[in-house]
């Protein structure tokens, strides 16, 4: 090809160009986003529903969607994405797809990040020479959340399992107590999602009742079995955020054993404790042994704990009963406002021994006091990390 042949071409190319700049135009009317999602997992498309009025009846207009990340100022073509053809219509509504891949955006994705959307209706497509939206045209944004939730969870010994996921019964109640966190690993001001469901699977002979204690970040659940229950059953929780993000591996409660019958029978219970938050737990550990009511049958669930009955409390679930404790205390252990003849004795000596609890200071252990939610910490503290002898 011949330089001014070539050079004759490349004006014409330039000049349609230009022509194809000059004839876009954007359209008068109004064009919204409806609804649009909080949060988005990472490189997922994005699903808008969308709102045009007041436009002319007449000529073929497009609609499209325009997104960012913030805080860039303006919007890039590149990022451009045709929702809708609209020909002779004033209004119109529907759903879109904003598809990710093959956009700039898709590039510079991470966790955390806030992408900005905004419409436009033109007389050209995304692939002529749309006109850009202002710089502070934003009708939309949604944040980055590819955080899994994180789950701990764990429940009472009730009955013995040879296998570890084989959860038992105790109380006729199942009683797995499971945290979820959407907010793991996070920062103090990193957004998240929220946990929004368990994502349960259910086979058996039986149907849960919901969550209780539902909040943004943490989940339990506890619920009691139909007297019907029978055979093998399995459940499972797969947790998921606002964003849909789940866990990889779902907790399994339950995996080979059939439903016993001793599974099903009734914990010991007390004349005021019906209806309590803390109803399944009083009844659970009053069937173990390791608290007990009051000779009227009623337990008190809302009376105050003095530091003597916390050292029994805490003693008694290690194992001793009033037969194997100290007579005497031992060293280290010598209150001068615990006396052997004290029914409290014993059960001291015994806390202080294992590490469980210690004095106040000035030689006193304080045992007719009321613990303070700070002693309860340090003692729970204490528990988790002391070795405790046991009682043979």
């Amino acid at each position: 090809m011949n330089k001014k042949v070539f050079i004759v071409l490349l004006l014409v190319v330039f000049m349609l160009a230009q022509f194809s700049m000059a004839s876009a135009a954007a359209v008068s009317g109004d064009a919204s986003i409806t609804s649009i999602p909080a949060f988005l997992p990472l490189k997922q498309n994005l699903d808008v529903e969308w709102a045009v009025s007041g436009m002319p009846a007449a000529g073929t207009k497009y609609l499209l969607m325009w997104g960012r990340e913030y805080p860039s100022t303006t919007y890039d073509v590149a990022d451009c994405k045709q929702v809708e053809m609209l020909t002779g219509l004033t209004d119109a509504s529907g759903a879109f797809a904003y598809d990710f891949i093959g956009t700039n955006i898709v590039f510079s994705m991470s966790d955390g990040d806030v992408f900005e959307f905004t419409l436009t209706v033109d007389t050209d497509t995304c692939a002529g020479a749309p006109v850009l939206p202002a710089g502070n045209s934003v009708m939309g944004t949604v944040t980055i959340d590819n955080q899994t939730p994180a789950v701990w969870g764990g429940n009472p010994p009730s009955l013995s399992a040879a296998n570890v996921m084989d959860h038992t019964v105790a109380c006729n109640t199942f009683e797995y107590w499971a945290v979820a966190s959407d907010r793991y690993g996070l920062g103090a001001d990193e957004t998240y999602s929220g946990l929004v469901s368990w994502g349960e699977t259910i086979n058996g002979t039986f149907a849960p009742t919901p969550p209780i204690g539902k909040a943004q970040d943490t989940l339990s659940w506890v619920y009691t079995f139909p007297s019907t229950a029978s055979g093998q059953w399995t459940f499972y929780i797969h947790p998921k955020d606002g964003a849909n993000n789940s866990g990889l591996i779902p907790k399994i409660y339950r995996l080979t054993l059939p439903i016993e019958p001793q599974e099903l029978e009734d914990c010991a219970t007390f004349s005021d404790v019906s209806g309590h938050a803390d109803e399944v737990y009083i009844r659970y550990l009053a069937t173990l042994g390791l608290i007990n009511g009051f000779a009227d049958g009623t337990f008190g669930p809302d009376a105050t704990l003095t530091r003597a009955e916390a050292a029994t409390l805490f003693e008694i679930s290690n194992g001793y009963d009033t037969t194997s404790l100290p007579a005497s205390a031992p060293a280290g252990c010598e209150f001068t406002d615990v006396a052997a003849s004290d029914w409290f004795a014993g059960w001291v000596w015994q806390a202080c021994a294992d590490g469980f609890m210690n004095g106040v200071g000035g030689g006193l252990f304080d045992p007719n006091n009321l613990l303070t939610r700070g002693q309860v910490v340090t003692i729970m503290n204490n528990v988790a990390n002391t070795t405790p002898s046991a009682a043979t």
